[in-house]
């Protein structure tokens, strides 16, 4: 192209370019005028609603997967130190919304224990929201998730509260080894990656009961102990992308589960319920069956499940899976 020909070809495109920008359509209406103080002030209001829900879901979901992370540790391949707390920090939040959150729920620099579950060994030894734990240094403790193995010493924990250093006896106890952790989305979903347990925020307020996060939760856990991730990794290279695979690993985890939140003191009556009520407001789910079961397939196989379970507590079984081997399972 000679340099005649470039500079007519920039000067057509820049013409062209004004004369769209020029011809963007407009509004046919005269919007009403906000203040800008309304403006922050509802700003301010929606930021403080949408903290004290998050609030309220990792409450919920620490006192319903607590039991389920911790009656089931034996059938866990990966197991920690526990006492029962979530810790968050100004980090543990978008960083639009961490001026928020230091303003409503007292988030700063320092991790902070944020939840205590009921029943716990740090509801029982006096831990309180918005402890400090130290390390041996005496400084803030960097906590993966609920993990207490390099923080206790002779049962003690040291922690900072109103600016004084105090002294807690806690004994913990096993809880399986994955992080129980919440998604601020509305899409109803949970999943696992081998090292934790996501649930959103949308999944939190679809399940109408305690039961129903925990059944969510025993399956979250089944994925993990039963090695799915790795498995449906495994498959889908074998067989060139194809996700038929998976199918089985999901019925899997729903019948595992389903143990998983019976040992842990969950009834499992009605639970099934929740695939009908999914029904309703995903009905892809009812016939389409590609990464996942079909919904009538995993309510009736559910059903099937509670059955057996009901069998072996009436005969005394110990309420363990129906395992192959025979054996605990494979884990990730």
């Amino acid at each position: 192209m000679t340099m005649r020909s470039t500079v007519f070809a920039t000067l057509f495109f820049g013409t062209a370019l004004s004369v769209c920008l020029g011809a963007c359509a407009g509004l046919d209406t005269h919007l009403p005028d906000i203040s800008a103080p309304d403006l922050a002030a509802e700003t301010q209001f929606q930021e403080t609603e949408a903290l004290r829900q998050i609030e309220l879901d990792a409450g919920v979901l620490l006192n319903a997967g607590w039991p389920v992370m911790t009656a089931n540790s034996g059938l866990c391949p990966k197991v920690r130190a526990a006492i029962g707390v979530k810790t968050h920090s100004l980090k543990s939040y978008p960083k639009r919304l961490r001026s928020a959150a230091g303003r409503v729920l007292g988030a700063d620099k320092a991790p902070r224990i944020f939840h205590i579950a009921d029943g716990s060994p740090a509801a029982s030894a006096g831990f309180k929201r918005g402890d400090i734990i130290l390390n041996d240094m005496g400084e803030p403790a960097k906590l993966d998730g609920d993990s207490w193995d390099n923080v206790l010493a002779d049962n003690s924990v040291q922690v900072q509260r109103g600016g004084e250093d105090i002294t807690l006896k806690v004994e913990p106890t096993s809880a399986c080894d994955y992080n129980l952790r919440l998604s601020s989305s509305s899409a109803v979903n949970a999943f696992a990656d081998g090292r934790n347990i996501t649930v959103t925020s949308g999944m939190m307020e679809f399940a109408k009961n305690d039961d129903e996060l925990a059944l969510i939760i025993g399956h979250e856990l089944a994925h993990n102990t039963m090695g799915h991730i790795r498995k449906s990794i495994g498959n889908y290279i074998i067989s060139l992308g194809g996700t038929r695979y998976t199918r089985p690993f999901e019925s899997e985890a729903d019948y595992v589960g389903l143990y998983y939140m019976v040992r842990a003191g969950y009834s499992p009556n009605g639970v099934e319920g929740f695939w009908q009520r999914l029904a309703k407001t995903s009905p892809k789910g009812i016939n389409r069956a590609k990464t996942h079961p079909t919904f009538p397939d995993r309510f009736l196989r559910i059903r099937a499940a509670r059955e057996e379970i009901f069998a072996k507590q009436k005969s005394g079984e110990p309420l363990l899976p129906n395992f192959i081997s025979g054996g605990a399972p494979s884990g990730t």
